[in-house]
């Protein structure tokens, strides 16, 4: 997954309005290991685009740094939206 950019796809899909979300992230665990888990609630998509409605559903990731759990549950997004993940420069 390194160098994918799922989560900066998501984003930018939010500010051109393809996808309206909103996040929460959570730490978890003891200090010395916390693991973070990440919630992306999608509440709208321009279907008409040609993306799957995945409107009202949300999706979680958990990892050992939130910025990975950001890619992992961005990506998650954008295949349930239909896009094929390798084409994501």
């Amino acid at each position: 997954m390194e160098g994918q950019r799922f989560y900066m796809t998501m984003h930018n899909m939010q500010q051109k309005q393809i996808i309206i979300y909103r996040e929460e992230a959570h730490e978890r665990g003891p200090r010395d290991a916390p693991e973070w888990e990440v919630w992306i609630h999608v509440s709208a998509v321009n279907t008409t685009l040609g993306y799957r409605n995945i409107a009202n559903q949300s999706f979680w990731q958990r990892a050992s740094k939130k910025s990975q759990a950001k890619e992992m549950v961005a990506r998650q997004v954008l295949l349930a939206l239909g896009l094929n993940p390798y084409e994501i420069q």
